[in-house]
């Protein structure tokens, strides 16, 4: 595990920051009106109070959201500058000339552009509030104003069981991707964020997907800090950014409560992994599994394994 006597191992985890928990979509996977704290954008002081202690740090912020879209945020472009690497996730609606114009004005190296789907009638359960036309239309108009810039771009889809018959090569196809080096086609298996139960959109899955308590270190916009990138309400924080800082949060008593509770498999004290754990049933998509197991692998054998297995680091 990511820990040793005096807290959280700081350089081996990854760092989410929300820098707002407001979404103009409805996601047939996401909690979003089922959330137990406001909509709103993490305060700018916030957002360089944590940009300052992990430069002191020396750690790196892997993406800038959680729940919410990203490009919400008014002050996107100077977050990103903030932190040198940082990946964002966008559903692309909002993805206009200007707004991209901006955005590849600024340091970003990787943006995630989450599609699910070529097929407008299962879009609109994926990515509910979104119009498929116009996101592939931003999606279009993004790959040529990136064209020679020095950024990824990943045309996400996700695989479900209304999608499985979709290929990677339809992507490519659908956006003429030999023109644009700078993109590629990533898939992601589809996990309902609120619930482990089967839905039209994945399985019943049971366990933890992330094979240890310790991978992430996720800041909401509120300033609450989870151990996991499910548990979107901080149900199991382990301190507040506004307040503490992450030396302090690493060092948080939850971390026993955390410990105990895998050690003796009892989760009454935890209600975010109870509920990824009621489904003994069930299990985790093959590739999950896969790439949980190798998460203990040096990364020589891991990272050619991730690019086989088409995972999103």
């Amino acid at each position: 595990m990511s820990r040793d006597r005096h807290g959280l191992r700081l350089r081996t985890l990854k760092y989410n920051l929300e820098l707002t928990s407001r979404c103009n979509f409805r996601c047939g996977m996401c909690p979003m009106d089922d959330i137990q704290r406001p909509y709103e954008d993490a305060p700018w002081w916030m957002v360089e109070k944590v940009a300052g202690e992990m430069k002191e740090l020396g750690l790196s912020m892997r993406y800038l959201h959680e729940l919410g879209e990203p490009l919400l945020y008014k002050r996107l472009a100077e977050a990103i500058d903030l932190f040198p690497g940082v990946c964002v996730s966008t559903n692309a609606s909002l993805l206009t000339p200007e707004k991209s114009k901006e955005i590849l004005d600024s340091s970003l190296t990787r943006i995630i552009l989450s599609l699910d789907t070529l097929l407008p009638e299962v879009y609109a359960v994926s990515r509910k509030g979104g119009k498929f036309e116009q996101v592939a239309e931003n999606i279009r108009g993004f790959l040529e104003l990136s064209k020679g810039k020095k950024i990824r771009v990943e045309i996400q889809r996700m695989l479900t069981p209304l999608t499985q018959h979709e290929k990677n090569r339809d992507f490519e196809d659908f956006f003429g991707l030999s023109k644009y080096p700078q993109a590629r086609i990533t898939q992601k298996t589809c996990e309902g964020l609120d619930t482990s139960e089967v839905t039209e959109l994945h399985q019943a899955y049971y366990g933890c997907f992330q094979g240890t308590p310790y991978q992430w270190f996720v800041i909401l916009a509120s300033g609450e800090v989870s151990h996991c990138c499910y548990d979107y309400d901080a149900t199991q924080s382990l301190g507040n950014v506004k307040t503490q800082s992450i030396r302090e949060i690493a060092a948080s008593p939850m971390l026993d409560v955390i410990e105990d509770g895998f050690n003796r498999h009892d989760f009454s004290k935890l209600p975010r992994c109870a509920e990824c754990f009621k489904n003994p049933a069930a299990a985790p998509p093959v590739t999950d599994r896969v790439w949980m197991l190798a998460q203990r692998l040096p990364s020589y054998i891991k990272d050619p394994l991730r690019r086989f297995l088409n995972v999103a680091k």
